[in-house]
């Protein structure tokens, strides 16, 4: 289940793939980003990818962030072995 991955906001610290997985996690947020089929293919779409971009540049404190940058760290995240492309 792949709630076993969502942070628990004990140390602060909280990774993009994290972030990701907590929006998934709240219905709410299905507007912006929501699974594609089953959780557990770990496949997702980000429908409005300026506001998720947005989202996390507030929770990181950045507010240059944006769609361009947050690729670019996906881009990075789906490389290592947090997860599969």
């Amino acid at each position: 289940d792949y709630r076993s991955f969502l942070p628990d906001n004990r140390d602060g610290h909280l990774q993009l793939w994290q972030f990701l997985l907590e929006l998934l996690d709240r219905p709410n947020m299905r507007d912006i980003i929501l699974w594609e089929g089953d959780p557990v293919n770990g496949e997702f779409k980000l429908r409005e990818p300026d506001e998720v971009a947005k989202l996390w540049g507030d929770k990181k404190s950045k507010k240059n962030m944006n769609y361009d940058k947050l690729s670019r760290a996906l881009r990075l995240v789906f490389t290592t072995s947090y997860f599969e492309i």
